[in-house]
């Protein structure tokens, strides 16, 4: 049992959304940054480092959702 309660629940789960509101914001921009041509900008090198960095977080924290979810099952 991890014993989490509540309030640390609620800010692991903030900041897993504010990880991937930056993975996604950074995909916009490199997709919208190139209108109105066909110019995608993904494979730049900066946002390719703020899209891998952001990514492997979201991974990351995806399997640590699932393993905490794990640990703090309820049983009734």
């Amino acid at each position: 049992m991890l014993g989490l309660n509540d309030n640390q629940i609620s800010k692991f789960l903030f900041a897993f959304e504010g990880v991937g509101v930056v993975f996604a914001g950074s995909f916009l921009v490199a997709y919208l940054l190139g209108l109105p041509t066909d110019v995608v900008y993904h494979s730049d090198p900066t946002l390719r480092l703020i899209l891998s960095l952001f990514g492997g977080l979201v991974i990351i924290l995806v399997l640590a959702t699932l393993l905490i979810s794990i640990l703090n099952r309820k049983t009734d």
